[in-house]
């Protein structure tokens, strides 16, 4: 990808790809606090989704499978879900965000809010069908309309906030490489 760079550019680009994902993580963690910390009553906002989806949308499709995966597995310890089950969702759906918008769509906040509502749709339907449904647990319709539901739609409702901070990190870096590196461009061009 960047092979017309000398050694010193590449590594500038690896300490800004670092710092980018660092920036990245941290996120994660802070999302994972005000999930489980206590702050909303009976429910959380699932913001890991759209922080997921965000950084797929910036990001290549490896990086954002792994991504995916692990964040999915902070998603089940937060939730105290069945440990894997949010990753075999999320990691398929940041691969196929990020395969989206490499070859097909442009990264916006419109892309990425019916992205998250659809990602946001279809695990807790798998959630309450694996957990609730299938169980024939009594008061499943009570946890679908009380947890469930909320949760989600409020991981939907706050969506363009994390996209745009996400764009902010992502365009912050990567105007910095561009700007120090103008074979960068170049070779991304020639892609």
């Amino acid at each position: 990808m960047y092979s017309g760079l000398g050694l010193g550019h590449k590594r500038r680009l690896a300490k800004k790809s670092f710092l980018r994902w660092t920036c990245y993580i941290l996120l994660l963690i802070l999302f994972y606090m005000l999930m489980t910390g206590g702050f909303f009553s009976s429910w959380q906002p699932l913001l890991v989704i759209p922080l997921v989806l965000a950084v797929s949308m910036f990001e290549r499709e490896f990086g954002s499978a792994l991504f995916g995966a692990f964040c999915g597995l902070v998603l089940d310890v937060a939730c105290g879900n069945l440990f894997g089950m949010s990753s075999i969702w999320l990691m398929p759906c940041a691969l196929a965000v990020s395969l989206l918008i490499m070859h097909l769509m442009r990264p916006n906040f419109i892309n990425h809010l019916w992205m998250v509502a659809v990602t946001c749709f279809i695990m807790a339907f798998m959630e309450y069908f694996f957990n609730h449904l299938i169980w024939d647990e009594p008061n499943s319709d009570i946890i679908l309309t009380r947890y469930i539901i909320p949760s989600y739609s409020t991981a939907v409702l706050l969506s363009p906030a994390v996209y745009f901070i996400i764009r902010a990190i992502s365009s912050r870096f990567r105007e910095q490489e561009k700007e120090r590196f103008p074979e960068i461009e170049e070779s991304e061009n020639n892609d």
